[in-house]
């Protein structure tokens, strides 16, 4: 699907917040509610927008150190280690990589200890080769979001009104 620019004003004014009303990107975007409506709907259907959430903190929860796993898994056994991956509550990312390592994998613990546990679950998992552990010592950049609009832009923008 092909992603114009009020399209793209959309997305990041729901991104900023997507408690956001219709009426309320309308008014910001200077468009009727109805083709803001429309074009939610659109980008829904097509799968660009796939669902709206609530983005937590986990730090703020607790879960105060993470790492990143990267995992070597035996061959044929990707899939049934990836699933076993995705359905651990403390993983919160994993990517199929190429290259030397198969996987990776983000996961949070309460502190060193707790991490240690989580990771020697994973070394547990039936095909997993290896397991090499970073643990995280300063998060720089953790963001779901993909701006569409470049900052540039939207502050010429913001000069223009609504």
């Amino acid at each position: 699907m092909k992603i114009d620019e009020l399209d793209a004003r959309i997305i990041d004014a729901l991104q900023e917040d997507s408690r956001r009303t219709a009426a309320e990107i309308a008014r910001r975007l200077g468009v009727h509610q109805n083709t803001i409506r429309y074009r939610i709907r659109r980008l829904m259907r097509n799968g660009v927008i796939r669902r709206f959430t609530v983005l937590l903190d986990p730090r703020a929860l607790g879960l105060t150190v993470s790492a990143a796993l990267m995992i070597k898994v035996e061959p044929g056994r990707l899939e049934s280690v990836a699933e076993r991956l995705i359905g651990m509550r403390e993983v919160t990312n994993v990517y199929q990589l190429s290259g030397e390592y198969d996987l990776i994998a983000v996961v949070f613990g309460t502190d060193l200890q707790d991490l240690q546990g989580r990771v020697s679950a994973v070394r547990r998992i039936e095909g997993v080769r290896e397991v090499h552990v970073f643990v995280t010592t300063r998060v720089l950049k953790s963001e779901v979001r993909y701006q569409l609009v470049s900052p540039s832009a939207q502050l010429s923008r913001q000069g223009q009104g609504p």
